[in-house]
Parts: C-alpha cells; sequence; structure tokens
C-alpha cells in the first residue's frame, strides 16, 4: 500500500502536467481566437480538462494569459537575476545592450501571443495591472544597476528612479513598436537606445550634478 509520502509527490506531478497542459492549450486557443473570443469553455474543451480544474489552477481567463506571457518573459527574467556589477564603462555598455536586444528579440519572437496581450491591455484591468507590474520590475531592477554605476564612479549624479523609469518607458514603447512590425532593426534600436543613455546619462560628456527638487 502507498504511503503518504509516495501519493504526494506523484499528486503534485500529475498536477504540473496538467498545469502545463492547460497552459499549452491556452496558448493555441489565444493565437487562434484572440483575447476577446477565448473562453476558459474553449481552453477546457480543447485541454479535455473539466471547466473546474482549470479554475483549480488559475483564477480566469486573464491569470492564464498573463501566466502565459510570463513565460515568454522567463528569458528576459533570468537576464535580470544576472548580477550586474560590470569593472568598467565599457562591460556595463554590453550588459545593457544585451538586455535591450533581448527585450525587442523576444517581442519579435513572440509576436502573435504579444498582439494578444496588446489586445487584452485595453480590455482588462487586471491584465493591465500585471504588465505595470511587470514594468515596475524592470524599472526596480534598472534603478538597483544605475545605482551601482555611481557607487563605482561609472556614472554622474543624477536622479535614479526618474532616469530608470524614463529608460524602461522608452524600452516598453518600442516593445509594442516592434509587436506591431514598425521597427525591424533591432539591433540598431537597442544600439541607439544605448547611446542616448550613455551619453546622456551614464558617464556622458558633462560631469554636472543635477540639481533635485
Amino acid at each position: 500500500m502507498e504511503n503518504n509520502a509516495e501519493k504526494r509527490p506523484r499528486r503534485y506531478l500529475r498536477s504540473r502536467i496538467t498545469r502545463k497542459l492547460i497552459l499549452d492549450t491556452a496558448l493555441e486557443v489565444f493565437l487562434a481566437e484572440g483575447y476577446t473570443k477565448t473562453t476558459i469553455a474553449k481552453i477546457s474543451e480543447q485541454a479535455k480538462v473539466g471547466y473546474g480544474t482549470v479554475y483549480s489552477h488559475f483564477k480566469g481567463k486573464d491569470d492564464i494569459l498573463n501566466k502565459v506571457v510570463d513565460n515568454v518573459l522567463t528569458e528576459f527574467y533570468n537576464l535580470l537575476a544576472v548580477p550586474f556589477a560590470p569593472a568598467t564603462l565599457q562591460d556595463a555598455r554590453k550588459a545593457y545592450y544585451e538586455l535591450v536586444l533581448t527585450s525587442f528579440r523576444l517581442s519579435e519572437q513572440h509576436r502573435p501571443i504579444m498582439k494578444v496581450y496588446q489586445e487584452a491591455l485595453g480590455q482588462s484591468t487586471s491584465i493591465e495591472e500585471h504588465w505595470q507590474s511587470v514594468i515596475d520590475r524592470f524599472i526596480k531592477s534598472s534603478a538597483n544597476s544605475f545605482a551601482y554605476t555611481q557607487q563605482k564612479k561609472l556614472s554622474s549624479d543624477f536622479d535614479i528612479q526618474i532616469v530608470a523609469k524614463a529608460y524602461i518607458l522608452l524600452v516598453d514603447r518600442f516593445i509594442w513598436e516592434v509587436v506591431n512590425e514598425h521597427e525591424n532593426n533591432l539591433e540598431y534600436i537597442a544600439d541607439t537606445i544605448i547611446e542616448m543613455l550613455f551619453h546622456g546619462f551614464i558617464n556622458g560628456s558633462s560631469n554636472k550634478t543635477v540639481k533635485r527638487r
């Protein structure tokens, strides 16, 4: 007879398999139907799992779509997890360039689902809140890296929070330009943004201290 210790891992494994099945199926449904026409009923029917089973794993359609997009962003999240500790200005520039270029490449690679997400952003408060949390996460990471550059005397004195927000909002804007196929030279865009960042903020031609209000 199986003991409880043996049963729990099996139940956990089955749960993980079912969760992945739902997410994979939801991706297919979202791509085929778009955000508005996708329903939990369609996802459960195509995945061949019970309606209630979907809700046992997710709060609803928006929660599923947020998790799908988080999976798309996993590569970028992994980059953010790498400690930012450049020894030189050149190392710092390379790190920033790779982050920006990766965000554009992921947007291009996953354009179909990002277009669905863009559709959802105009209709769902929970989707908007989730994307804002993603942006806030990127701003926080950027602020931490900017603080490091100041501590190591690689940058001039500036308001870290404002510059981090301006930087990420600019990248966010171009992400959607890439998604909507208004921009396709990803390396050039990334390089231009980083040039703006480094000449305008990090160890640029001026070492003047920015006055704070």
